[in-house]
């Protein structure tokens, strides 16, 4: 069964998607974080798909200023911005009175996931990565560069206003602009890496233009719980969708190894 509604908080809403298999169930609960374009119309349908493979209820939601969600605040994004986002996760849970959870991020969404587990240990069963990054990389920023450059001319902002209104300029314009700036010109969340508890598998594309293999392997190097990490071929920046096959069977082995 499929539930779409709003959360709200104080002054604004959260757009939330439910998928509940048992309604009883006390077993952890997936959820679903989306990149710094994304939001839950974007999945398409792969989190129904990772649902039936495990036989969990979901949580999918769009971030405040993305798809269906009220717009950002006025308050313009610090150096914490993605930390902010991995309190704001927990708050949510609480509202929405999930205890446990197994969290799948992608890019943004999956670094929130790390944060998230790493300063809230006890909250999370597990942790699957797609395309994560805890420092940054001159590549990506070249990377940023370039979507940037090109979405002046090409149809990009045209595309993303099918899901996210008029709040997509803005979206695109604080994304650019917090990883090109001197804000995280030193940011990284390696040294909490030590802080996760929970079982990790974490993958990237081999052609992804954001960032280096060197993503995989500090994770590997630096979490001290049980970890896979994955390079995948013939994928960039979403292997969820340009390797699926893939994906599937890494997400199947994970959960079945760590008794999910």
């Amino acid at each position: 069964m499929k539930e779409d509604k709003y959360v709200q908080f104080d002054d604004f809403q959260i757009f939330t998607r439910q998928i509940v298999l048992n309604k009883n169930s006390e077993k952890p609960v997936l959820i679903f974080l989306h990149d710094s374009w994304g939001c839950v119309e974007m999945w398409d349908d792969f989190p129904e798909k990772i649902v039936k493979l495990s036989g969990l209820n979901a949580l999918i939601y769009d971030r405040r200023g993305y798809g269906k969600s009220s717009p950002f605040s006025s308050v313009a994004r610090t150096k914490f911005f993605l930390h902010e986002e991995a309190d704001f996760l927990v708050k949510l849970m609480d509202k929405l009175q999930i205890s446990k959870a197994i969290l799948y991020g992608h890019s943004d969404g999956a670094t929130i996931s790390i944060i998230a587990g790493a300063n809230y240990p006890a909250r999370f069963d597990g942790l699957i990565l797609e395309s994560a990054h805890t420092f940054i990389e001159e590549k990506g920023k070249e990377a940023v560069r370039e979507s940037r450059d090109k979405a002046q001319h090409n149809s990009l902002l045209k595309s993303l206003a099918k899901f996210h209104g008029d709040k997509s300029y803005e979206l695109f314009k604080r994304w650019h602009e917090a990883w090109l700036s001197d804000l995280l010109k030193d940011w990284t969340i390696v040294p909490i890496l030590k802080n996760i508890m929970c079982p990790v598998l974490a993958f990237r594309g081999e052609y992804d233009p954001y960032d280096t293999v060197e993503q995989l392997n500090v994770l590997k190097n630096e979490i001290s719980s049980e970890i896979t990490a994955v390079l995948i071929p013939n994928a960039s920046h979403t292997p969820r969708k340009e390797n699926e096959e893939e994906v599937f069977r890494l997400c199947s082995e994970f959960l079945v190894i760590n008794k999910i």
